[in-house]
């Protein structure tokens, strides 16, 4: 009973942090599509206030066809993200993939393992983090690929939020991941440039990559 206050605190603190970006995202798909505030304010059938106050991020009660309406006509699509409520650390796979690919790199690199985001009350973190001088990658390790689009937007984001230079992607080299990155096509190709020889050429030489990657080890 004692922990509902701070439950309901953070749950508050969630929703005004994720309005309060939503707002700005509105904004800038509103500036970029060429239309005024009054503009979308009559395919919305509301006033302009309405528009000002949802781009600022003050209408807590703002549900999410509402929200969907807005962005649609501003040229977006929303998509919403849960996080666990802690920090999940690294299991033991992903343990054992992350010391079989520090073994593969050169020294010269930094590790930090299970970096949070420098962001209050962000629980997420990222698997690990090298870094050289001019160079810091954002490394995830995944044993098993799910849904490559949707892990790879998740890092994405973490990679944005950390401000990494690079984004390497360890996946675990199983017939079922192998196969799983085949059948994404070569939008992952576009995505993650530089596969597993490349990366490591480049990280065993304790060099800049030069670009994303995704390892299959």
């Amino acid at each position: 009973m004692s922990n509902r206050p701070f439950a309901r605190r953070d749950a508050s603190f969630a929703a005004r942090t994720a309005l309060l970006e939503a707002g700005r995202e509105l904004r800038i798909g509103r500036l970029t599509a060429g239309l005024t505030q009054q503009q979308v304010a009559v395919q919305l059938g509301l006033d302009r206030s309405h528009v000002s106050r949802v781009e600022r991020g003050r209408l807590g009660g703002l549900g999410l066809i509402s929200i969907a309406r807005h962005a649609a006509i501003v040229g977006l699509r929303p998509w919403l993200r849960l996080y666990p409520a802690s920090r999940r650390p690294l299991d033991g796979q992903q343990l054992a993939l992350f010391a079989a690919f520090r073994t593969k790199i050169s020294p010269a690199w930094q590790v930090a393992i299970e970096v949070p985001m420098p962001i209050e009350r962000d629980l997420r973190a990222a698997d690990a983090v090298i870094a050289i001088v001019g160079c810091r990658c954002m490394v995830e390790v995944i044993t098993r690929l799910a849904d490559l689009q949707a892990q790879l937007r998740a890092a994405r984001r973490k990679q944005r939020d950390l401000g990494a230079d690079r984004l390497l992607l360890i996946v675990r080299g199983t017939a079922t991941n192998r196969r799983a990155v085949r059948d994404a096509g070569p939008w992952i190709a576009d995505a993650l440039p530089l596969g597993t020889r490349a990366c490591l050429r480049s990280l065993s030489a304790g060099i800049d990559p030069g670009a994303d990657g995704l390892l299959l080890l």
